[in-house]
């Protein structure tokens, strides 16, 4: 199955867009962490500094700490901050358990000394199992604050939590936002692209050398639209030279080839009659006459091609014509069976000529084609607009490709290389393009019985 270019854009975006969201989450909260870490410290420089003075009093201390503190994190934190002082808890604030072990580890204060004040000295380490941020004045050693590293990090849980929780309401703006910038991306790729379809689908060999040239808004196309316009430049040189080609071989052979058949048939008179001379210019006069033939066929194809051929329209009834060749093949083609199924008063409006040359090519070749004990069935009916003729007769090997290149030019399957049936295999593409001259169309489908259906549709006007 053919993959959709438009929602491998959307998988992209929106896979890419996830990633980027999960690394800034992830990089949030390890930033978080470190932002935190070193604004806790601030803080209890900051209190420790302004607030020393004040210490052993309770009420005195909290009252400094919401005048000086800009941050709020450590005011968050309060509740977990223990105050010391001489390795005893000042009043409530804190647990004074902390405060003797504090006392009791002199080389807590070995660790590095990661204040960024003189006259602080504050460091991060272990004591009793669990990670401690403890500063004290140089000056008044006595007095430390420290805070629990663990305090700091359910304050970030918190935050954290409120953050997930408005993930629901986010998730679907999200995928949302990640939907309509993948149709726009996607929209901005097809665009030139449905531009040169549209060109294409418009391209005919009449216009191939002023077809209108693509612009798009996008440099990285620019190569890609030169390529086509280069391209349709040599396709329209070769449809100009192709139809150059035949039109003037058609032409140029069509007097030589008179001079030789008339030629033939003086030396055909003049040579005793059944000798083996006589049967070989008969069959040099034969293969002549099928040259002028497909040089005939040829033209028409050529003027087809070039749309030079002038139509004379009036009204044919198509259903007398009919009737009439109907009653005809029972005189020049007694074996084979005719069926018919004609609706009456069929009237055409097109070009006569052109019309029964296309009927007399495909009853000529339901003939060729036929079995040795064979029929051919005419289907004619019509809706007052369109008008539907198919002609069916068995045949025998029909070819697995005839479907597909039954109208290309001298396609003939297998007889082509048996010769068994005469013909150029031009027919039926001369049928094919006074079908498509009338606005119609021509099929031709096998069927499972072994015969074939060739069936020409058109407007009746």
């Amino acid at each position: 199955m053919r993959r959709s270019l438009r929602l491998r854009q959307f998988l992209i975006i929106a896979m890419a867009t996830l990633l980027v969201v999960l690394a800034s989450r992830w990089y949030a909260q390890k930033r978080a962490s470190d932002e935190f870490r070193h604004d806790l410290h601030s803080d209890i420089q900051v209190s420790l500094m302004s607030c020393a003075p004040v210490a052993e009093r309770k009420d005195a201390w909290h009252t400094c700490n919401a005048r000086t503190f800009k941050n709020y994190l450590f005011n968050k934190l309060s509740g977990e901050v223990t105050l010391c002082h001489d390795g005893k808890a000042m009043g409530d604030l804190g647990d004074e358990s902390n405060c003797i072990l504090l006392n009791q580890t002199p080389h807590f204060w070995s660790a590095a000394d990661v204040s960024t004040e003189p006259a602080v000295q504050l460091v991060v380490n272990t004591l009793g199992g669990e990670l401690w941020h403890i500063a004290r004045l140089k000056a008044h050693p006595e007095i430390q604050i420290m805070t629990n590293d663990a305090a700091l990090q359910r304050l970030l849980k918190a935050l954290f939590k409120i953050r997930d929780q408005q993930l629901p309401i986010f998730a679907p703006i999200l995928v949302l936002c990640a939907l309509l910038l993948a149709l726009y991306v996607t929209h901005l790729t097809i665009s030139p692209l449905e531009k040169l379809k549209l060109a294409l689908s418009t391209l005919k060999p009449e216009n191939l050398n002023n077809a209108e040239r693509i612009s798009t808004p996008f440099r990285e196309f620019d190569g890609f639209i030169t390529v086509y316009d280069q391209l349709l430049k040599r396709l329209g040189d070769s449809f100009t030279k192709a139809k150059r080609f035949s039109s003037d071989a058609a032409h140029e052979l069509r007097t030589p080839l008179a001079i030789l058949r008339g030629q033939v048939e003086d030396l055909i008179g003049d040579v005793p009659t059944g000798s083996l001379l006589q049967v070989r210019l008969r069959s040099m006069a034969d293969e002549i006459e099928r040259l002028i033939e497909i040089s005939e066929k040829l033209l028409l194809l050529s003027k087809a091609d070039a749309q030079l051929i002038e139509q004379e329209l009036s009204d044919f009834d198509l259903s007398a014509f009919l009737d009439e060749l109907v009653e005809e093949s029972d005189l020049y083609h007694p074996n084979v069976r005719i069926d018919k199924s004609i609706q009456p008063h069929v009237i055409w409006r097109c070009d006569p000529s052109l019309i029964r040359q296309l009927i007399h090519n495909l009853y000529a070749n339901a003939v060729k084609y036929n079995r040795p004990d064979g029929w051919i069935k005419f289907t004619l009916k019509s809706d007052g607009h369109m008008l539907e003729l198919a002609i069916e007769n068995p045949s025998e090997n029909i070819p697995s490709d005839l479907k597909e290149k039954a109208f290309d030019r001298f396609y003939r399957g297998d007889f082509a290389r048996t010769r068994k049936v005469s013909g150029t295999g031009l027919g039926l593409s001369i049928c094919h393009e006074i079908a498509i001259l009338h606005q119609g169309s021509l099929s031709l489908e096998p069927t499972l019985s072994q015969s074939v259906i060739v069936t020409l549709r058109t407007p009746l006007n």
